[in-house]
């Protein structure tokens, strides 16, 4: 038996991926959401940015935000990695257009702008579609590269764009767009994504819990929420690390549900392996 069995999972609850099933709708991530399917189903607001400390949670929003777009309407291309110049950038947006049937060719500027400008004409315009650009990790663009992204942007006609561009990155890229008032202008709307209350917490655990299959999703304790939120600063990515190791050593001990003193023995371990000074028995 595994811990997974032990525990009526069906499912492992707490993995760092990007699967929109596990999406918890906190109120800070539902108007995030909301306020970026306004941007896009707008079509004319030009440009989006979403910023968010690390592990916030801006990937697996991205994915659900996909989700709620109709392929009958929209053209989403999505860069996991944007940490490339423009030019590869370009490419893989190509690439994606072509559903990966696009021939290799000579990466030149002139010949890649042509093509991308004749495929949106040519097949977005004619089919009715809105074209949307989202690039993940976008602080990693270089300067330059996001005034060429920029620049992509021109190409519509007198009545509406043909694409709307949604820049996903760390706090960082506050700073970098600002310093590009040619791009930062034209940002339709900016929102910084915010970390989970101790209530956000509590129900956060509770939905990946029955989302992978548990009967009602209360394996943690009443107050062991106040003690994550208190250890992880409220980020998603640091609640899961801690729930993952706490379903793991409460069924090597066979315990029935997961109290105070077993979180706080994960987190002295967690501590000690950072190098960090060590945690007080009750750090709430």
């Amino acid at each position: 038996m595994n811990y997974r069995e032990y525990w009526g999972l069906a499912e492992a609850p707490f993995e760092n991926i990007h699967d929109p099933r596990f999406f918890y709708r906190s109120p800070d991530h539902m108007e995030a959401l909301e306020r970026l399917h306004y941007l896009i189903e707008d079509h004319n607001m030009g440009f989006g940015m979403l910023s968010g400390e690390i592990g916030s949670g801006k990937t697996l929003l991205a994915n659900v935000l996909v989700e709620m777009l109709p392929i009958t309407h929209y053209e989403v291309i999505f860069t996991a990695n944007s940490n490339f110049p423009f030019l590869h950038l370009l490419t893989e947006i190509l690439r994606q257009l072509h559903r990966g049937n696009r021939r290799e060719v000579v990466i030149e500027k002139y010949f890649l702008m042509r093509e991308f400008k004749e495929f949106v004409e040519q097949k977005l315009l004619a089919s009715g579609r809105h074209l949307v650009l989202l690039f993940d990790e976008a602080q990693e663009i270089a300067q330059d590269d996001l005034v060429e992204i920029k620049n992509l942007h021109n190409i519509r006609n007198t009545t509406q764009n043909y694409m709307t561009v949604v820049l996903f990155g760390q706090p960082e890229l506050r700073t970098v767009v600002k310093d590009l008032p040619q791009l930062d202008q034209r940002i339709g709307l900016r929102y910084h994504l915010n970390a989970l209350s101790a209530t956000d917490i509590r129900h956060y655990i509770e939905h990946r819990l029955k989302t992978a299959g548990h009967r009602d999703g209360r394996i943690f304790g009443e107050d062991t929420a106040q003690i994550i939120f208190r250890v992880t600063k409220g980020i998603p990515r640091e609640v899961n690390r801690i729930c993952k190791l706490a379903l793991d050593r409460a069924f090597s001990f066979e315990l029935q549900s997961i109290g105070n003193e077993i979180l706080l023995s994960i987190i002295r371990d967690l501590h000690r392996q950072d190098g960090l000074p060590a945690v007080r028995r009750n750090p709430i």
